[in-house]
């Protein structure tokens, strides 16, 4: 495009869009995820559009996509250190429905953490942190918005969680932190 002194515009135009809007928008998405339906059919008019050989937009595509792979390699890395160094072993509490039974008030009133969050004295060995969950497990016969409580899930790293029943016996291991989801309201 700097050769030819062009702007998405008009690469938009030379790709054979009416509505600019639209192809600008097509070219932007093309510029994160080079699988999308939208950029294969950019991908298809680059060569004409940019007056190129088919091999050598070929060659820039996988070229792009070897350096989108790195990035959001080393991006991962950083978030799983991140995640590491900033994680407190947490608990839920678990019912009979996964899904709350009103997902508005149940998110506008403070979601999982407050309505399925187990609070854990860290400062105590991990060995003690199913046993405090399960005296608030007792104390709780019912999991508001997701009915009678089934048992609860201890977090103890993020690559690392065990379910537990009302008894506070284990019985699954999960092979990564658990997550009863998010809520957030715009």
């Amino acid at each position: 495009m700097k050769e030819l002194g062009i702007r998405r515009l008009e690469l938009a135009r030379r790709c054979g869009f009416a509505n600019e809007n639209k192809g600008l928008r097509r070219i932007e998405a093309m510029r994160t995820n080079l699988d999308s339906r939208s950029a294969r059919m950019i991908l298809e008019k680059l060569p004409m559009a940019l007056q190129l050989a088919q091999d050598v937009i070929d060659a820039a595509v996988r070229e792009t996509a070897d350096s989108l792979d790195l990035c959001n390699g080393r991006a991962a890395a950083q978030r799983r250190a991140a995640l590491c160094e900033s994680f407190k072993p947490h608990a839920y509490l678990c019912g009979t429905e996964t899904k709350p039974s009103s997902i508005t008030v149940y998110g506008f009133s403070g979601g999982p953490e407050r309505w399925l969050g187990i609070p854990i004295d860290c400062s105590r060995p991990p060995i003690t942190y199913a046993m405090q969950a399960l005296a608030v497990v007792r104390n709780t016969p019912v999991v508001n918005f997701f009915g009678p409580t089934t048992g609860f899930v201890v977090n103890y790293s993020p690559s690392w969680a065990v379910r537990f029943d009302l008894g506070g016996n284990p019985v699954e291991v999960l092979p990564s932190a658990y997550s009863p989801g998010k809520s957030s309201c715009r």
